[in-house]
């Protein structure tokens, strides 16, 4: 497979083991999270296409909401990394007010670390998929 059992593990881990095995601290902690799904979903929908065939041409012809503008990798990067940027802004307005929401602050600073660092492995596949594709190297 073009995205590799590396790139699967890593979005595996980015995104869905936390929430399969993560104990949150406290029920506010989860909730903060909670508002900032969105954010989330909108990355790992490209990301999972990646990591698991390889590719995601399907978001360069698509006009909406979510991809209208977005024609190629770098542009998919772009976007990728302002919804990446309003996740992390999401996250810092958390105000922990104890022991157990620090940690889960601490942790929600993880997977926004861990979800960047996917990105940019992602769309170093797309990017490299999207030129053979097309030829040019």
């Amino acid at each position: 497979m073009a995205g590799g059992s590396d790139l699967q593990q890593a979005f595996h881990r980015a995104f869905i083991e936390p929430f399969a095995f993560h104990t949150w601290g406290s029920r506010r902690s989860r909730w903060h999270w909670v508002e900032l799904e969105g954010w989330e979903d909108a990355i790992a929908g490209p990301g999972s296409s990646i990591a698991e065939n390889g590719g995601c041409d399907y978001v360069y012809s698509r006009d909406d909401h979510y991809f209208a503008g977005v024609d190629d990798p770098e542009s998919l990067r772009r976007r990728l990394l302002e919804w990446h940027a309003e996740l992390a802004a999401g996250v810092e307005r958390f105000r922990p007010s104890a022991a157990a929401e620090r940690a889960d602050l601490e942790f929600m600073r993880s997977l926004v670390a861990d979800m960047q660092s996917l990105i940019q492995r992602a769309m170093a596949v797309e990017l490299h998929r999207w030129q053979g594709s097309r030829g040019s190297g």
